[in-house]
C-alpha cells in the first residue's frame, strides 16, 4: 500500500478532480499499524480529508470507526475493500 491510489469523488464519475486531491503534509505511516487515521487514508487515496470523511460516513470506504469525533480505519478492512475495487477504467 505504498502507492497513491486514484479514486473518483463519486463512484461513477469520470475520475478524480484536482480540487479533491490530497494537499496536506505527508503523514508518517507506521508499517505495522492496524489502524489508520483519516489523514493517512486521505493521503493513501489521494483525496482531501473532507472527501475521505464523507466516504467513511456514507460507507463507501469500509472499515471506518468514529471515535471521539475522529475517524480511524482498520487497515485490514481498508486493504480488503481496495482489493475488491474494479481495475481503473473497467469492471
Amino acid at each position: 500500500m505504498g502507492e497513491l491510489i486514484p479514486f473518483p469523488r463519486e463512484p461513477f464519475d469520470h475520475g478524480p478532480s484536482d480540487e479533491d486531491a490530497y494537499r496536506g503534509p505527508v503523514p508518517d505511516i507506521d508499517p505495522a499499524a492496524t489502524l489508520y487515521t483519516l489523514r493517512e487514508v486521505a493521503y493513501l487515496l489521494d483525496l482531501t480529508c473532507e472527501v475521505t470523511a464523507g466516504y467513511l460516513a456514507d460507507g463507501t470506504i469500509r472499515g471506518g470507526l468514529l471515535v471521539g469525533g475522529h475517524w480511524l480505519v482498520w487497515r485490514g478492512q481498508l486493504e480488503a475493500w481496495l482489493d475488491g475495487l474494479p481495475p481503473e477504467g473497467g469492471a
